[in-house]
């Protein structure tokens, strides 16, 4: 069983097979719980992939033995030291459906999701058929490989066939703002919204005939600002990576963007610092990609009209601008964006506005990622994003992308029950602000006060 769990994937079977398991070997718990305590004692020696599955199955043990309240906390703690894996995460939510069985939210059997079907994360050294921080197995890498053979490699038949078995075995379960808010349509009303998917579906085919819609550009990790939720210095790619990328989407992101609908640019850094991406810009005009249309992502400190001036192939063609935060203050903002000045901001985000106003770019989004420097300022995020007459907000539980120690990362993930502020964040979340239709929740919508009544 530990051999099993030492694979990176969920196991939905195994976690409900444990009742079964338990009564055909009655002193399973007892031995699993003396394993336990000689690791603990330092007795036994185990590398650490091998004490979290222990832990894992320890936890099991516990809540079926009337111990859900044990279940939760250790897999709770897991989930901070082991944030991104699916294997934790699954039991961490295969725990909470026991809790709270009528919740229809931990029943994936039945349910859809699109994502690992039209769209295609291209990160540097892997590709992935959603956020890389909800679906860590890599598809492939587009740097030694053609574009179709990722697209539809072993790999990537292997996530879409987890959809269609309703295992979703691949994704990251506490995190995924489709799965944690119980917006996943069922099968049936995902072939009658998604027509041209529907075959699709019924089929239960995981091999696409044709590619991505949806591409999103996110290998090249420059960036004119420092922010400690993803990087701990400034990143500029030097001249040699800028050849590697450059030969990359000659040979494999252009021809790869005939086919698609949307591009994004960029969940790794800002599109206007990165020269790779600003002469990707550039090459996209509207004569040679017709069909394409621009998601952007920056931080905003460069979204000015000057640079706006220089890029017309985004001009009438941006689907959707997107302008990460953090900060409704400039204390808050200028500590979580380094390297940010606030004053700037102010400026650059009227100009989106203008532009969103006039119908130049639509939607217009703010983006905060919610931590414990910055909870206390949702409602005033909801709020400056009416005054600008923004389309939205996205708020999200902060990742660890391998940025902080466990210990920094709990700190950090105020939303976490063991989090000193945790009551603190509770009472930020009862904000009315946070009831807006501008207020994009995703994976913290379970912290309303209503969703907390009734899952109680």
């Amino acid at each position: 069983m530990l051999e099993d769990l030492l694979k990176p994937d969920d196991r939905p079977e195994l976690w409900a097979a444990f009742p079964q398991f338990l009564q055909a070997l009655p002193l399973f718990s007892t031995v699993v719980r003396n394993a336990h305590a000689r690791v603990l004692a330092g007795i036994a020696s185990v590398d650490r992939p091998v004490a979290v599955a222990l832990d894992v199955v320890l936890a099991l043990c516990d809540v079926h033995e009337g111990a859900p309240a044990a279940a939760l906390a250790r897999l709770t703690d897991l989930y901070t030291s082991e944030n991104g894996s699916a294997m934790v995460e699954g039991a961490l939510f295969y725990v909470h459906g026991r809790n709270e069985p009528d919740n229809a939210k931990y029943q994936l059997e039945g349910r859809f999701c699109t994502k690992p079907f039209v769209e295609l994360h291209v990160l540097e050294g892997s590709s992935h058929q959603c956020c890389a921080s909800w679906l860590r197995k890599s598809a492939g890498d587009l740097a030694d490989a053609e574009w179709e053979d990722v697209w539809n490699s072993q790999a990537a038949e292997e996530v879409r066939a987890s959809i269609h078995d309703g295992s979703f075995r691949h994704c990251n379960k506490m995190g995924c703002p489709a799965i944690q808010s119980g917006t996943l349509p069922t099968r049936e009303a995902a072939a009658a919204q998604w027509p041209a998917l529907a075959g699709l579906i019924a089929e239960r085919e995981t091999r696409m005939p044709r590619g991505p819609e949806d591409v999103n550009l996110s290998y090249d990790l420059t960036c004119n600002l420092s922010c400690p939720s993803c990087r701990t210095q400034k990143i500029a790619a030097d001249a040699h990576t800028r050849q590697r990328y450059d030969a990359m989407q000659e040979r494999a992101v252009l021809p790869m963007l005939r086919d698609a609908r949307t591009v994004l640019i960029t969940g790794s850094g800002d599109p206007f610092a990165s020269k790779n991406f600003r002469r990707l810009m550039e090459r996209l005009t509207p004569e040679d990609y017709p069909d394409l249309k621009f998601k952007v992502m920056t931080n905003g400190m460069l979204f000015t009209p000057r640079e706006w001036a220089r890029f017309p192939a985004l001009h009438r063609r941006t689907h959707y601008l997107q302008i990460s935060l953090d900060g409704a203050s400039k204390e808050t903002h200028e500590l979580l964006r380094r390297g940010s000045r606030w004053e700037v901001m102010q400026e650059n985000l009227r100009f989106a506005a203008d532009l969103h106003a006039d119908g130049l770019v639509e939607p217009l989004f703010l983006t905060f990622t919610v931590q414990a420097e910055n909870f206390h300022e949702m409602g005033d995020m909801v709020s400056l994003a009416d005054a600008l007459g923004a389309t939205g907000v996205y708020f999200g539980k902060i990742t660890n992308w391998g940025t902080f120690s466990p210990q920094v990362y709990a700190a950090k993930a105020v939303f976490l029950p063991t989090h000193p502020r945790h009551r603190d964040f509770l009472a930020a979340m009862a904000d009315p602000r946070l009831r807006s239709p501008k207020a994009n929740l995703n994976n913290l919508v379970d912290f309303l006060p209503a969703e907390r009544t009734m899952a109680a």
